[in-house]
C-alpha cells in the first residue's frame, strides 16, 4: 500500500488520507460489532405462557446437584453411554434422556501444542461449559413427560448409529434411532408408537442448550447464535437474547463463533423455532411442534430431526446446503459488510491453499496477483506525485507571495491547478480505494479455517494469531510475558521498517529539487508522515500475523515499483532532470 507520498504540497490532503485511514483502522471493529449486535427486525418476541414455561422447566436438568461442576472424563463416567464416530467427529449418547452430549473434531486440535485435545462442540452435561441436544415429549392424553431424566434402553448399534429405546406407563413407545454420515450431521429418527386403547396427543420439543459459551468477543467477527428467519440471516449477539423469541419460518438456526457452527436444521414445516436465554449464562435454541400430534392405538408417528456440528469450512457449508436445501447456509460465516468482495477472496484463498503447497506461497501469491490488480492505481498515484513535485517551486512562490491574503493564495493555487491539469487529490484516492482491499484480508484471515493453525516458518506457528514473540521481552529471551499495549512482534516491526523506507524513498525523491523550499506545512506534513509507521505498528500488532505478513510484501513490492518508477521506468514515472 502505498504510503508515504510526503512531497505533495498541501497538508490537508494528507490529513485527509491519513484521517480517512485511520477511521477506517480504529472505527472497522466497532461498527462491524455493533451490526453483528442488532436484534433481528423478522422476528417476533412473544410472551410465554405459564404451561410453556413449565413445559421449558421439564426440559432442562440440574446437572450440576452439589454444586461443582463435573470434568469431562466424570460426566462420562456417571452414566451409562453408547459411542458413535466417522473419520470427522466422535461422540455418545447418554442413555439417560437419550442426550446427544459429547462431539468432538478429529481433524482440529484446540491450540497448536502436538498433546492439545480436539475441539469439542458439545460437551457433557454437569460439566462447567456442558452443551447438548435433547428431544422432550409430553403425553397431553395421560400427563406424562418423556424428559431429560428418562431411562433409555440400547436396542442396537454400529459404528455410525445407534438406536435406543424407552416406553411410558400408558403405553408411548419411543424408538430412536442417532445416524451420522460422512462428515459433521446428525440425523435422528423417532417412531412414536401407540400400543395403548387411546388417541394420544402429544407435542414434542428438541432444545440445542448451551451453558456458558466461551465469550470471545472479538468484535470483527460474530459470535452468539445465528439463522435464516424468514428469508434473511440474521446474527444475534448473546447479550441481546432476553425473553424468548419465537419464529414461524426458519430453516436452520445455532451457535456459532469464529470457526465453528452447531445448528439445527428445520426441515420440519409444522414445527417453529425459538431461542432464549434460560439462564445466567444459559441459551437454548428449540424447535416446537406448532400442533398437537395426533397417534392412533396401534399406530406409528414418525418424526425427524438434524444436526449440524462442526468446522465453518465454505466449501463444507456449500455441500451441505445443496444437499440439504438449506438456504443461505454458507452465510453463518461472517463475511461482514464487504460480503461481496469477502465472500469471493475467502473462496480464492481456498483454492490457493489446494493448489500451492503451504501458506507462505499463498500470501506471497495472493500479494503478488492483489498488486497486479492495483496496478493502474499506483501507477496514477506515482504520476500525480511526481506531478506535484514539479509544481513545488511554483507553489511555494504564491504561498511567499500572498502570505498574508489566504483566499487570494488559495485561488491562485486553484488556479495553478486548473491551468497545469494537477489534482492534490488524484495521490490520495488510489490509497483510499485499496483500504476496502486490506480490510477483507484482514477479515478473511481472520476467519478463515484454512489460516487456523496454518504454520509459516519458525516462530509463527498459527497465522491467524497475532505474532507470538514481542520485542520487549527480547523475542522470547526474556521469561516474561508482557501487557497487551507493549505486546509488538517481530513481523509488525518488520512492517513499520518497510512504511519507514517507503517514506525515505518518496522524501529523498522530493528533495532531488534543488528548487523547491519546503514551507513551514511541508515541515508539519513530514512530521506527521513520520508518525505513521509507528502509529500502524501498534496498530497491527494484534492482527493476525498473515495479515502483517501480506501487508509487509506488499510494501516490499510497492517500494521495489516506486524505486523503479522514481528512476524513470517508461509510463510508471517522470525521469529525474540531472
Amino acid at each position: 500500500m502505498p504510503f508515504g507520498n510526503n512531497d505533495q504540497p498541501s497538508t490537508k490532503n494528507v490529513l485527509i488520507a491519513l484521517v480517512a485511514f485511520a477511521m477506517f483502522m480504529f472505527a472497522y471493529n466497532y461498527f462491524f460489532g455493533d451490526q453483528n449486535g442488532q436484534v433481528p427486525h423478522n422476528t417476533a418476541s412473544q410472551t410465554v405462557s405459564p404451561e410453556q414455561a413449565a413445559e421449558s422447566k421439564d426440559d432442562e436438568f440440574d446437572a450440576n446437584c452439589d454444586g461443582h461442576p463435573l470434568t469431562v472424563t466424570e460426566s462420562l463416567s456417571k452414566n451409562s453411554r453408547i459411542r458413535f464416530e466417522n473419520g470427522k467427529i466422535s461422540g455418545s449418547v447418554d442413555l439417560v434422556g437419550g442426550i446427544v452430549d459429547e462431539l468432538s473434531l478429529k481433524e482440529y486440535k484446540e491450540t497448536t501444542d502436538v498433546d492439545s485435545s480436539n475441539v469439542m462442540l458439545l460437551n457433557p452435561k454437569g460439566t462447567n461449559s456442558e452443551s447438548y441436544y435433547a428431544i422432550s415429549y409430553k403425553d397431553k392424553t395421560h400427563d406424562e413427560l418423556i424428559s431429560n431424566e428418562t431411562v433409555w434402553t440400547k436396542t442396537d448399534s454400529t459404528e455410525r448409529s445407534v438406536t435406543i429405546r424407552t416406553q411410558t406407563q400408558n403405553g408411548m413407545i419411543i424408538e430412536r434411532t442417532i445416524v451420522i454420515d460422512d462428515g459433521y450431521l446428525i440425523s435422528i429418527k423417532d417412531k412414536v408408537i401407540n400400543v395403548s386403547d387411546k388417541n394420544l396427543m402429544i407435542s414434542v420439543a428438541s432444545n440445542l442448550v448451551r451453558v456458558n459459551p466461551n465469550h470471545a468477543n472479538y468484535a470483527v467477527v460474530h459470535d452468539g447464535i445465528v439463522g435464516h428467519f424468514d428469508g434473511s440471516v440474521d446474527e444475534i449477539k448473546y447479550s441481546n437474547i432476553h425473553g424468548e423469541t419465537v419464529v414461524d419460518t426458519c430453516d436452520w438456526v445455532g451457535y456459532t463463533d469464529i470457526y465453528w457452527l452447531t445448528a439445527l436444521i428445520n426441515k420440519n414445516k409444522n414445527m417453529s423455532v425459538s431461542y432464549v436465554k434460560s439462564g445466567d449464562d444459559s441459551y437454548k435454541c428449540s424447535t416446537h411442534s406448532k400442533k398437537d400430534i395426533k397417534v392412533t392405538p396401534n399406530s406409528v408417528a414418525e418424526i425427524s430431526y438434524l444436526i449440524f456440528a462442526g468446522p465453518k469450512d465454505i466449501k463444507i457449508l456449500n455441500e451441505y446446503a445443496a444437499r440439504l436445501d438449506l438456504p443461505k447456509f454458507e452465510m453463518s460465516i461472517d463475511f461482514g459488510w464487504f460480503f461481496m468482495l469477502t465472500k469471493p477472496l475467502l473462496y480464492f484463498l481456498g483454492l490457493l491453499g489446494q493448489i500451492l503447497p503451504n501458506m507462505w506461497l499463498v500470501i506471497l501469491v495472493l500479494t503478488l496477483l492483489f498488486k497486479i490488480l492495483t496496478f493502474p492505481l499506483m501507477q496514477k498515484s506515482f504520476k500525480s506525485a511526481a506531478k506535484m513535485r514539479e509544481l513545488q517551486p511554483k507553489l511555494a512562490s504564491i504561498q511567499k507571495l500572498y502570505a498574508n491574503d489566504k483566499p487570494r493564495m488559495n485561488q491562485e493555487v486553484v488556479a495553478l491547478y486548473k491551468k497545469e491539469k494537477a489534482s492534490p487529490m488524484s495521490g490520495c484516492f488510489p490509497m483510499l480505494l485499496q483500504a476496502p482491499i486490506f480490510f477483507c484480508l484482514y477479515k478473511v484471515f481472520f476467519i478463515s479455517i484454512d489460516m487456523r493453525h496454518a504454520p509459516l516458518f519458525g516462530w509463527i506457528h498459527d497465522l491467524s494469531a497475532p505474532d507470538p514473540v514481542y520485542i520487549f521481552n527480547l523475542f522470547g529471551f526474556i521469561d516474561w510475558t508482557p501487557p497487551g499495549f507493549l505486546r509488538i512482534g517481530v513481523w509488525p516491526l518488520i512492517m513499520g521498517i518497510t512504511m519507514i523506507l517507503q517514506q525515505k524513498l518518496s522524501s529523498g525523491m522530493s528533495g532531488k529539487n534543488p528548487t523547491a523550499e519546503k514551507t513551514t506545512e511541508m515541515k508539519m506534513q513530514e512530521n506527521m508522515m513520520l508518525i505513521m509507521p509507528v502509529l500502524f505498528t501498534y496498530i497491527c500488532a494484534s492482527f493476525p500475523v498473515g495479515v502483517v505478513i501480506y501487508w509487509t510484501i506488499s510494501n516490499l513490492f510497492t517500494i521495489a515499483q516506486q524505486y523503479y518508477a522514481n528512476s524513470g521506468m517508461p509510463n510508471l514515472g517522470v525521469r529525474r532532470k540531472k
